[in-house]
């Protein structure tokens, strides 16, 4: 049976810096003190693909993840139909997960096979110390360089969440919509504006790649019109249709098809210079116990069948150009900003400065 671990009142964002004060004072900055050395992947394993028959005998596969559990569960069950291994699922937020996962690498194996994350930058942490498994599936041919990380084979990204603005078409008049970042800071949106709380993976990336875009004082400016914080863009998506806020100014792209299967009006808008979007990143845990069922989850999820059917399912958009997602406004004549220089990007002071800043833009 499928487990759900509710989310705790921890951010990664609080653990980074606690594990970075922690080895520092252990004199190994840079470190996290449950990091096991970095080893040099087995090419030979890295290669070597699945063998279903072993992968059915090795019990079912349990995929970690902090996507919302009913498309989770759904997908297994075509991935199941298509295979025959069996697989369970375990739902955990980034803060939950980590020092779970930092217990179970501490004893050097872990009850977890696949780790699916919207923080491509804790996977990134995850590879350099060793916990992420390399395997060179056939399906990495089908992404570009950018959804995959240096060397390939650790992770891979399985779906592209972008960042938009959103509004109901009820509330807000097409003419009058925010149409640019600057246009956020319009008197008529002060207090009408929603993002997600600092603990929300997305909410990091989409500052972390406009901080270099938007002017210097765009921050304190937006902190002036005393936006409110969510704790999910499900929530925010709830006052947007009852007419409590006007405008969603992150809104994860999947919540568009579901209002819209919903039969709720929603508008969405890929403001200009460019749209924040973050690649949700998969790969196979050190320690697995059933590696060939990961390897064939891995195969499953990144081929061109996975990818629709999971993307059909969340409502999002694929890394693969070979799949197209009914419902999704086109990215045609989109501009995605994607973060870039992983070194700066997971590095506890970026997020240091973002948690200081993000919350005095909320009020927290």
């Amino acid at each position: 049976m499928a487990k759900q671990t509710q989310p705790g009142s921890v951010s990664r964002r609080k653990i980074l810096t606690d594990a970075a004060l922690i080895s520092v004072a252990a004199g190994c900055s840079g470190v996290f003190p449950w990091a096991a050395p970095a080893r040099a992947a087995d090419a030979a394993s890295a290669s070597t693909a699945a063998d279903l028959d072993a992968a059915k005998k090795e019990g079912p596969l349990v995929v970690l993840h902090g996507d919302q559990e009913s498309d989770v569960v759904a997908f297994l069950k075509a991935f199941t139909a298509k295979t025959g291994i069996d697989a369970q699922e375990v739902r955990m937020l980034p803060g939950v997960a980590l020092p779970k996962l930092s217990a179970e690498f501490r004893t050097g194996s872990t009850d977890f096979d696949v780790y699916q994350t919207s923080d491509a930058g804790l996977m990134d942490d995850l590879r350099l110390q060793g916990h992420v498994q390399r395997y060179l599936s056939r399906e990495l041919k089908g992404y570009e360089s950018r959804y995959k990380s240096t060397p390939e084979g650790f992770w891979t990204a399985y779906f592209i969440n972008v960042g938009t603005v959103m509004y109901d078409p009820r509330y807000v008049k097409h003419d009058e919509a925010p149409k640019s970042f600057e246009d956020l800071l319009k008197p008529e949106w002060a207090r009408q504006i929603g993002f997600q709380d600092a603990s929300a993976g997305s909410q990091y990336a989409w500052w972390y790649v406009l901080q270099d875009v938007l002017p210097a004082d765009y921050w304190q400016r937006l902190a002036q019109q005393k936006p409110r914080a969510y704790a999910s863009s499900t929530q925010m998506m709830q006052d947007l249709h009852s007419g409590d806020l006007k405008i969603g100014g992150k809104v994860s792209i999947f919540q568009y098809p579901k209002s819209v299967r919903q039969h709720q009006p929603v508008e969405v808008v890929f403001p200009t210079p460019g749209t924040p979007a973050q690649s949700q990143v998969v790969g196979i845990l050190s320690g697995t116990r059933r590696p060939n069922a990961a390897k064939a989850y891995i195969d499953y999820l990144l081929s061109k069948e996975g990818q629709q059917r999971w993307n059909e399912i969340q409502g999002s958009y694929s890394p693969r150009h070979d799949v197209a997602i009914s419902g999704l406004p086109s990215l045609a004549h989109t501009k995605l900003l994607l973060p870039k220089d992983f070194n700066r990007y997971r590095s506890v002071d970026e997020h240091q400065k973002f948690v200081k800043l993000w919350n005095e833009i909320v009020g927290f």
